[in-house]
């Protein structure tokens, strides 16, 4: 196993917290909207902050508890952004990723893939929350 020293993952934790924070006041409307380089909803933008400023306490936190149940929340995060590709997302904008395959089957192929994925990660978060509470 590689240890890397603890100011490398205080600087992963910090860099998280900015750039989430940083994320949060463009979707706020605290910054400009220019330096936004994607065109996303501000919704979108502030779930994309927040989960980023999530990873930051997470990382930082050096209780178990705390940051079990910070990763447990990332993990119910992650399931609604999956969840919401699963059932929400408008009609073609998943067909784009298989080239060989036509993009009817694709489209459903990564809906499949994609609620696969929020089943897992809420699976995943029960388990953490279950090993929390006990």
């Amino acid at each position: 196993m590689i240890r890397y020293p603890v100011e490398v993952g205080k600087g992963v934790s910090i860099l998280c917290l900015l750039a989430g924070g940083l994320v949060s006041a463009l979707a706020l409307g605290l910054l400009p909207r220019d330096y936004v380089v994607i065109d996303a909803p501000r919704s979108v933008l502030l779930g994309g902050g927040a989960i980023l400023v999530l990873i930051g306490f997470m990382t930082l936190a050096r209780d178990h508890r705390a940051s079990d149940t910070l990763s447990s929340l990332f993990l119910l995060a992650l399931a609604g952004v999956a969840g919401w590709l699963t059932f929400y997302a408008p009609e073609g904008t998943l067909h784009h990723y298989v080239p060989f395959v036509p993009p009817s089957v694709n489209e459903a192929l990564a809906r499949l893939l994609f609620g696969f994925g929020a089943a897992v990660c809420v699976g995943m978060a029960i388990w953490g929350f279950r090993r929390i509470l006990r």
